[in-house]
């Protein structure tokens, strides 16, 4: 990726990102070309450019990688072996931007669908992302599932994601044995098969918001 289409990739994400693009993405970027999968060491980097013209600068950017809570998240902090396990099982879109003037025409939808299939390839079992209220209906209608409370089903254990106003997170299962349920009690969806023996055991049940297995 050349220096132009470095500071035009990350222009782009700076519409939509709402800041929650990490810090060395910017690094990461200037990193040799690893393959046709993740793109850049452990993260994904995408472009689309113009089919016509001799502008030939992004107009459409998706940046994705690990997902910051798979080390943050309370749970994983008390095993760091989960951090390993969810940093290869779930890949989280940090960002996903299209140029103004070339909206509404299924750039995004297509880096979405790349992003998906690779991230299959790789092994991935889910895509997640944050977004805020007004594309709920865009990235329902690409599969996901959109809540301010997501819950992940582990074995005696629950690890909840929830985002501060007005942001929600999405989730998309890649592969049949993960499902995104609702149960009573539950604060959102739950996903549940992320990894194998990750299901949710007959009788399992949400009580003030805690899973009770």
């Amino acid at each position: 990726m050349s220096a132009t289409d470095l500071d035009a990739f990350l222009a782009l994400l700076a519409l939509t990102t709402q800041g929650q693009l990490p810090a060395e993405a910017a690094e990461v970027l200037t990193l040799p070309p690893q393959g046709p999968l993740n793109t850049h060491g452990p993260a994904l980097c995408l472009t689309a450019q113009p089919r016509r013209g001799t502008n030939q600068s992004p107009i459409g950017a998706l940046f994705a990688s690990y997902p910051d809570w798979a080390a943050t998240h309370p749970l994983a902090q008390a095993n760091p072996h989960l951090t390993d396990i969810l940093s290869r099982r779930a890949l989280l879109v940090y960002g996903l931007a299209v140029d103004p003037q070339h909206r509404r025409q299924g750039i995004a939808r297509a880096l979405l669908a790349e992003t998906e299939n690779r991230s299959r390839a790789l092994g991935y079992r889910m895509i997640t992302l944050i977004h805020t209220p007004d594309l709920t209906a865009f990235y329902q209608n690409l599969g996901y599932t959109t809540a301010r409370n997501v819950t992940i089903a582990m074995p005696d254990a629950a690890m909840g994601l929830t985002q501060p106003l007005p942001y929600m997170t999405a989730v998309k299962p890649l592969v049949p044995s993960v499902r995104v349920r609702h149960m009573p009690g539950a604060p959102g969806p739950v996903v549940s098969g992320l990894l194998p023996g990750w299901d949710l055991p007959v009788g399992a049940r949400f009580v003030d918001g805690r899973l009770i297995s």
